[in-house]
C-alpha cells in the first residue's frame, strides 16, 4: 500500500511538471536557464509542445488573420515583447519550509517588517520573495 502511495504521489509530480511545461513551454524556451533546467526528455517534450501549438495556431486561426497579425508571440507586428506568451506567476503565495535557521529575512521592498524564518516551520510567503532560497536549497516548496 505505501508503495501504491509513493508511486501516485510520484505520477501526480510528473503529470503537474509536465503541465506547467507544457501551459509555459514558450517561456521555458526564451529563458536558456529554464530551458536548461530540464532535462532531455522534457526538453524534447517542450519542442513537440511548441511545434503542435504553433502547427494548431496557424491551421486554426493566423492564417485567417491580416498580415501584420499572424505571430503565435506577438499581439500585431508593431509589437516589441513576445506579449503574447505566457509566464508564470512568481507573485502567488506558497508553503514552504526552512531547512536550517535563516534569521530575519526582508520578504520585499515594500517596507514591511521581515519575517523571521526558523528551522523547520512552515510559511506561506511570496514565491518571488523567497526563489533565491529555494534555488540555493535554504528552502524546500511543500
Amino acid at each position: 500500500m505505501d508503495l501504491d502511495r509513493t508511486l501516485f504521489l510520484l505520477r501526480s509530480y510528473l503529470r503537474t511538471r509536465l503541465q506547467k511545461i507544457e501551459n509555459y513551454a514558450f517561456h521555458i524556451q526564451k529563458n536558456t536557464d529554464l530551458w536548461n533546467h530540464l532535462s532531455k526528455q522534457e526538453q524534447k517534450f517542450a519542442e513537440r509542445c511548441i511545434d503542435d501549438m504553433e502547427q494548431h495556431l496557424d491551421q486554426s486561426v493566423l492564417s485567417k488573420m491580416p498580415h501584420g497579425f499572424k505571430s503565435h508571440l506577438k499581439q500585431s507586428s508593431l509589437s516589441l515583447a513576445d506579449d503574447m506568451v505566457p509566464e508564470p506567476q512568481l507573485d502567488q503565495y506558497v508553503i514552504c519550509r526552512s531547512k536550517r535557521f535563516l534569521g530575519s529575512f526582508q520578504l520585499d521592498d515594500s517596507g514591511e517588517e521581515p519575517v523571521n524564518i526558523e528551522a523547520n516551520d512552515l510559511y506561506a510567503l511570496p514565491y518571488k520573495s523567497i526563489k533565491p532560497l529555494v534555488e540555493s536549497g535554504q528552502i524546500d516548496l511543500v
